[in-house]
């Protein structure tokens, strides 16, 4: 029987592995790499030696890794190439997108498609917000030409929202194997030329679309013998590598690295562990290290310093560094402080020198292309380390900015330009982006500013770009100052805002600092504080992180273009000269004697116990909390709220339990407390008005809760409102000894009283998810009827006629409808459940053990669900449902916002339906104007974390258009 072909680079000296014929088909004339073409042939160099790749997929250190020799490798690729080829519509050389969580399936699957002759590109992982995923992919299946996407059927969500894609998961391909004889013949992965493209990595598209940058075989190939060539890596090197398979280091440094040696017939062990792990546990790398004896490695600065820190804080002991040769190092500039200082920490493990080797490298260039030797780059009084040389196969010079036929002379700074065969040829399918980023004589513009040395070394100065990277993570200063200027900050002037990176001396990573221009007087401190913070809440909410310098100048310091635009650069350069300090010194010492002047300490002892237990959520120290600061402005989210109700109930040592309405109805420290001792000496009493956000002048909003009945949904959504009044309603029914409401009537008239004592008179704005857009409804007629205006008024995600829904219904469809909506379940577990629990026609007991053995058991635990709990909220979803089936929308409100998401599978056919014949009757209920606005997510997620900035962005439009 004939063997498909893979050849060994023609290398005498190579054995041919057993499973290879050494016949096969000649390679077809094309420039070449010495003795090797393409991929295929490196893959088949590795697999005549012993060693192989180890996967760690979990965080149980006492796990085993999963051991793939390179020859397996080779085999399951090859298997697996066999399987792509039954794809419809994949053709040779045809694009297939890889989209795996998993470091092995992305290794195997890359060579499944490198052997098949196709090209593989590389996925990363989605961003969470929904409206940017769906971007994303929309952007993708243009740029790459309608792909073939390759995932698994647990990432098949992540796909929603996007229409005509040709997806395929591998279960789908394994289940068409059969027991049919091999294919034989050539792998077509074999004929590649050196020029012929290998694979497409994705830039990280940061600053808009992504790009795709195709890196050729002898591209790959050039940079890999580079690689080892400057680094000295050696046979017997182990390799570890913890960065996702998407990112060109990984690809580049570690995977093809390890499995090619020039002149040499043995590949290395290499090490793959996620990332996950290794951030939650950075001391994890440093035993890994030792465990396979590393020798060579990547880690980006930001993860250098966790280290480090990690390091100085629990020391490790019984380790042995003395295999260690490479940390190589990238991402961002590296400071010399922390190369030294982490270096002194390896040598103290056996570390034989220093190993830190700070680079610079881009998708474009193979990753890391310019390496600096490791050493102690303290001596030369630079607050970042040097860069290096280049690795073999590439070239770079300095050019003057505005003489751009210029090099500059040593020392000046001047645009980076790189040349040679390490350096891509041009983005894929994007002919603009080529030509903007070469030179008339073919140099690739890096868009960094760079300087050298006598010696040719590389420094960075800055990119030509204000990207901010925090942590590794790149954000666009527009996006910022968007965001920023969006909020309508009251005292701030509009268009009068600059964001831009910068690095404190000695600092490990960059800051984000923002200038703005004060609307408020200049002794108004009450102003300045309450401005600060909705700044810093609102860069917070894009990036994660708070401004670390924040600064209001006047607005005759920010002058602007004939354009209309500041010059960030400039305004950068003045802060960088301190031109700004004494404003930012004065504008802190205000805001910390004003914030010191309102704090109040806690004067009772549980107070200083809430104190305490909400310190340790939060991570903050307790003397900046304040008895009279909001849990939700401390960071309090839905779920470490659960954990702080926990944790409080035992430092107080309440003898019942405390409801998580008591906590939410007063949520600061002294409200919390007072809360407790009028729960152990008084029942608690009733009030539907649950603050979640108070600072701000804006119209307050109010938010009704959904058939549940709580609002834990709404705090996500109310961290976005940092200038408004965010108050949520919540039914009667969870507190103990509470009644439920006896008809929708007495909820409406309950939740109007209750709104009007907290803001007496309109403008209101008022908004209802899932059930609560009937109550929203309802709510809104009654205040018009009051003589009071409504100018905002949503439906999120509910029609107007619920009868349909919950006729015929009883408690267990209820508890299953509501299992579904805190998502304990999925659609298709409920379908199942409701005939199962009909069937037998269980109690309430036998029906609540059963739903809870059937739901997720990390989602139980979160939302601390006891069979007491969930069967009180079933109890408040069928009162809510009795009510519904006797209820018909009549009469109408003024306008009306609906928000749209994909619905459930027993709502409506699709979303189209959904939109159109079920929430579109809306439109009979208004007066003047119904508008629809399309959100992601389905009905039970669409407030989530993850898609709550998306569904932010809608409101807040809405919200502007009605005035609010």
């Amino acid at each position: 029987m004939t063997v498909p072909v893979i050849d060994n680079g023609g290398d005498p000296h190579l054995p041919v592995p057993k499973s290879i014929n050494p016949g096969g088909t000649p390679q077809p004339s094309c420039r070449s790499h010495g003795s090797m073409h393409n991929l295929a042939q490196l893959l088949a160099r590795a697999a005549v030696t012993n060693e192989g790749l180890s996967f760690y997929t979990s965080a149980d250190e006492s796990a085993k890794p999963f051991h793939v020799s390179y020859a397996e490798l080779q085999q399951r690729a090859l298997q697996k190439s066999r399987l792509l080829s039954m794809i419809d519509h994949v053709l040779d050389s045809s694009i297939v997108l890889l989209h795996f969580d998993t470091q092995l399936e992305i290794i195997e699957w890359f060579w499944a498609a490198t052997l098949a002759g196709l090209l593989p590109a590389i996925s990363g992982s989605f961003v969470h917000d929904a409206a940017q995923r769906i971007k994303h992919l929309n952007h993708l299946q243009k740029l790459l030409k309608q792909p073939t996407i390759l995932t698994s059927e647990r990432l098949l969500p992540e796909f929603q929202g996007v229409e005509g894609l040709s997806l395929c998961t591998i279960e789908s391909l394994i289940s068409k194997v059969t027991n049919s004889p091999a294919d034989t013949g050539t792998i077509p992965g074999t004929t590649k030329c050196a020029d012929d493209p290998a694979v497409l990595m994705l830039t990280s598209g940061s600053t808009g679309s992504a790009k795709a940058v195709p890196l050729r075989h002898g591209q790959l190939l050039t940079a890999v013998q580079g690689k080892s060539t400057h680094h000295l890596t050696q046979p017997g090197d182990v390799f570890l590598n913890w960065v996702g398979l998407d990112h060109v280091a990984s690809l580049c440094e570690i995977h093809l690295h390890a499995g090619k040696y020039p002149c040499m017939s043995l590949g290395a062990q290499q090490v793959h562990i996620p990332a996950t792990v290794l951030l939650q546990d950075p001391l994890r790398f440093i035993r890994l290290l030792d465990t396979h004896r590393v020798a060579y490695t990547f880690a980006p600065n930001f993860f250098l310093n966790q280290l480090r820190n990690a390091m100085l804080a629990h020391p490790p002991v019984n380790i042995d560094l003395s295999c260690l040769k490479r940390i190589n190092s990238g991402g961002e500039a590296n400071p010399t402080a922390t190369c030294d200082s982490i270096s002194r920490e390896l040598c103290n493990l056996g570390a034989r020198g220093p190993v830190i080797s700070p680079g610079f490298g881009m998708t474009e260039t193979c990753a890391g292309a310019v390496h600096a030797q490791p050493i102690l780059d303290t001596a030369k009084e630079l607050e970042f380390a040097s860069l290096g040389k280049c690795i073999p196969g590439m070239k770079m010079r300095v050019m003057n900015r505005e003489s751009k036929d210029k090099e500059v002379p040593c020392g000046e700074v001047g645009e980076l330009q790189l040349t040679g065969p390490v350096v891509f040829h041009g983005y894929f399918n994007d002919p603009a982006a080529t030509a903007a980023a070469f030179t008339d004589d073919g140099w690739f513009v890096t868009g960094d500013l760079a300087w050298q040395d006598q010696v040719g070394n590389l420094n960075l100065a800055g990119r030509i770009t204000d990207i901010i990277i925090v942590n590794g993570v790149k954000w666009s200063a527009t996006e910022i100052e968007t965001a920023i200027e969006e909020e309508g900050i009251p005292g701030l002037i509009p268009s009068f805002t600059v964001a831009f990176p910068h690095r404190p001396a000695g600092s490990p990573t960059e800051d984000i600092a923002v200038v703005y221009s004060p609307s408020y007087a200049s002794d108004d401190d009450a102003a300045r504080f309450a401005t600060a913070t909705a700044i810093s809440k609102t860069v917070a909410a894009v990036t994660g992180r708070k401004p670390g310098h924040l600064v209001p100048l006047p607005v005759e310091m920010l002058v602007k273009t004939s354009l209309g635009k500041i010059p960030r650069s400039k305004v950068r350069a003045a802060f960088q000269r301190g031109d700004y300090e004494s404003y930012e010194k004065r504008d802190r010492e205000a805001i910390r004697v004003y914030g010191q002047s309102k704090l109040r300490h806690p004067e009772t002892e549980n107070e200083r116990k809430v104190q305490s237990v909400l310190a340790q959520v939060v991570n903050v120290p307790m003397e900046a909390i304040s008895s009279d600061s909001s849990i939700f402005d401390l960071g309090i989210t839905s779920f470490n709220l659960i954990l702080l109700k926990a944790l409080i109930q035992e430092a107080v040592q309440a003898p019942i339990d405390i409801p998580m309405s008591d906590i939410m109805m007063e949520p600061t420290v002294a409200g919390i407390a007072s809360s407790v001792d009028r729960l152990l000496s008084q029942p608690p009493v009733y009030n539907p008005i649950v603050p979640l956000q108070l600072h701000g002048t804006k119209i307050p909003l109010f938010l009704i809760h959904p058939g549940s009945g709580d609002i834990l949904v709404f705090i996500a959504l109310a961290t976005h409102f940092p200038t408004r009044p965010v108050y949520a309603l919540r039914t009667r029914g969870y507190n103990a000894n509470d009644s439920l409401f006896e008809t929708m009537e007495e909820t409406v008239d309950t939740y109007v009283e209750h709104i009007r004592k907290v803001q007496p008179h309109g403008p209101y704005a008022v908004a209802g998810y899932s059930l609560g857009s009937t109550l929203a409804f309802e709510v809104g007629k009654k205040l018009e009827a009051q003589g009071q205006e409504v100018r905002f008024l949503a439906s999120i995600d509910y029609p107007p006629h619920i009868a349909q829904y919950v006729r015929g219904q009883n408690w267990l469809d209820v508890l299953l409808h509501i299992s579904f909506f805190l998502e304990l379940i999925d659609d298709e577990i409920m379908a199942r459940a409701t005939v199962h629990m009909h069937s037998h026609d269980m109690t309430r007991e036998e029906a609540l053990k059963y739903v809870l053995s059937i739901s997720d058991p990390q989602r139980v635990q979160a939302l601390h669900l006891t069979p007491e709990l969930l069967e009180r909220i079933g109890d408040i979803g069928e009162n809510f449902r009795v009510h519904g089936e006797a209820y018909e929308p009549v009469g109408s409100v003024d306008h009306l916002d609906v928000f749209v998401a994909d619905p459930p599978g027993y709502a409506a056919l699709n979303r189209q339906d959904w939109r159109d014949n079920k929430l579109g009757r809306w439109v009979d209920f208004v007066r003047s104007d119904a508008e629809f606005y399309e959100c992601p997510g389905i009905h039970a997620n669409m407030l989530n974390p993850e898609y709550a900035a998306a569904f932010v962005k809608h409101f807040k439009a809405a919200m502007k258009l009605r005035g609010v």
